[in-house]
């Protein structure tokens, strides 16, 4: 393991030393090398500190691919504040909820993100506002470029590697997102070990066409900080648009999720994606949720000179897993072994006892990479964030995953405690689902369930008490959802009943009620 924690300014400057003028990060046709990255950054971060921005403000990040996205994000955590960035897909009922949670100091937004909104004068009401490129049409707002315009800091604001620097929004089992605060010495410590175990060098090339929001993708961010190599940024809309962009981009790492990689595996064998396109690749990695071994499978047998490795990570706790390559064909539904530093123990999901040699349990991730907790849910944070089962000093995460260890020590993901389901990658809580029909006409009671959708995770369910006997409401509540939820929130089967059932405790009965949906209206 690495022997010490760094900050976010200590990687700036390693970039720069490393990169110079050379080539380090593109978005379109934007372009920015080393020292020019590392020199915007400063200029946006003491723009922000002359404006007022002080330690432990927080900025919320609304922005589309853009050179300004990375630098922002940045520039936030080296002004000693927290960035806050919001995932591209939300939607104003979500970028509301997001935005009044956080509180930010200030939104740095756009015209582009601006006209995916409903009614962005609504969702921005009250709040400061930076702009890139064009202001969201008709709001009060200020160019970032003038923001960085001014001097640069004499003295830049003190941070330390545990002093906050982001705020991760991420659905829980119940309710609206959480933010999870992760601090400098986390976000750089978990660059390293990642780039190390990739073995990742200034020769390579990223295509990082995940979201910053996701520590996932912010990590293809960081990681090529830490080595100075170069880092291409896209938007991935499906695989004829992902085989142009390996064409063009001659990646040598590609990072994606379950459903990226079964499209990739479609396309190969649709011939939409060609061998020939991913040429470039030396590795791909996986992670938020299970790769389907026919994926793997098929990806070995295509792809056979790119290495593959299956990896494991929770928001709460950034990064913990890691398969070999060399076991991925004969394990190719184990996500591995502990990264370095970091211990993943199995306890008793009703005891909570500690679980040793063979065994299935939940999940508790220890040592480094933990983060510091819920964003203001001091409860929340108590559940999920415990001490060692073990009587050990320091914090552990409770994964909430029920996982198989065998006997060489590889584990194996089986399934959740909660009820949190998992769509494309994403987290998605039921909760949330549900509310996009709160005071909806014609619906009464509302619960959400997953079941399994192959490579794409949960295939979402939603069923609601109504008349059943008007066979529009189905379509009405789709159209409903359509608006409110970004689209892999968007439930793929509606079922209107008369009553929903309920067990003794007058929850929902999922089973039973699993087993009358043959006779309701509205399967979509």
């Amino acid at each position: 393991m690495p022997d010490s924690r760094q900050t976010l300014p200590e990687l700036l400057d390693r970039l720069s030393a490393q990169v110079g003028d050379r080539p380090f990060l593109a978005v379109g046709d934007q372009r920015l090398a080393g020292a020019q990255f590392k020199a915007r950054v400063q200029a946006v971060a003491a723009g922000l500190c002359a404006q007022g921005f002080a330690a432990g403000d927080r900025l919320a990040v609304h922005l589309h691919r853009c050179v300004d996205e990375a630098v922002v994000l940045l520039a936030a955590a080296v002004a000693g504040g927290i960035a806050v960035p919001v995932h591209p897909k939300l939607k104003d009922d979500q970028v509301t909820h997001v935005l009044a949670d956080a509180d930010p100091w200030a939104v740095v937004c756009s015209a582009t993100k601006g006209a995916l909104l409903r009614d962005p004068a609504q969702v921005y009401a009250g709040r400061r506002l930076f702009h890139v490129g064009a202001a969201p049409g008709g709001l009060r707002s200020q160019p970032l470029q003038q923001l960085a315009a001014g001097p640069l800091l004499p003295e830049p604001p003190a941070v330390t590697p545990s002093t906050p620097a982001i705020l991760l929004y991420s659905s829980g089992s119940t309710g609206l997102p959480k933010g999870i605060v992760q601090d400098h010495g986390n976000l750089v410590l978990g660059a390293e070990i990642v780039a190390g175990y990739l073995g990742l060098s200034g020769s390579d090339h990223i295509l990082a066409v995940l979201p910053f929001s996701f520590d996932y993708g912010l990590n293809q961010l960081l990681s090529a900080m830490w080595v100075g190599c170069r880092v291409t940024v896209a938007e991935h809309l499906g695989s004829s648009e992902l085989a142009a962009q390996l064409r063009t981009v001659q990646p040598t790492g590609l990072a994606g999720v379950p459903s990226l990689w079964h499209e990739v595996c479609r396309g190969l064998a649709g011939g939409t994606l060609t061998p020939a396109d991913a040429g470039s690749l030396r590795y791909v990695t996986n992670s938020g949720g299970r790769l389907p071994i026919d994926d793997v499978r098929t990806l070995r047998r295509l792809l056979p000179a790119v290495r593959v490795f299956s990896m494991y990570g929770l928001t709460e706790a950034f990064r913990s897993a890691w398969l070999d390559p060399a076991e991925i064909d004969r394990r190719p539904d184990s996500f591995g072994k502990a990264l370095p530093g970091v211990e993943l123990l199995l306890v008793d999901p009703d005891s909570g006892a500690l679980l040793s040699g063979p065994a299935t349990g939940e999940l508790v991730h220890a040592g480094a990479l933990v983060a510091h907790g819920y964003w203001r849910q001091p409860a929340a944070t108590a559940r999920r964030f415990r001490s060692d089962p073990r009587g050990h000093p320091g914090t552990v995460v409770y994964s909430g995953d029920l996982v198989r260890r065998d006997a060489e020590g590889l584990h194996y993901f089986e399934a959740r405690r909660d009820r949190l389901l998992k769509v494309a990658g994403h987290r998605v809580s039921p909760d949330e689902v549900a509310q996009a029909l709160q005071g909806f006409s014609g619906v009464g009671e509302v619960t959400v369930f997953g079941v399994d959708g192959g490579a794409q995770g949960h295939r979402i369910v939603l069923c609601v008490t109504g008349d059943t006997s008007d066979l529009g409401l189905p379509a009405r509540i789709h159209r409903q959802c359509r608006s409110r939820l970004p689209h892999y929130m968007v439930p793929q089967a509606v079922h209107v009943l008369p009553a929903l059932p309920h067990n003794a405790n007058g929850k929902v009965d999922l089973i039973e009620l699993q087993r009358r949906l043959g006779g309701c209206t509205g399967d979509r």
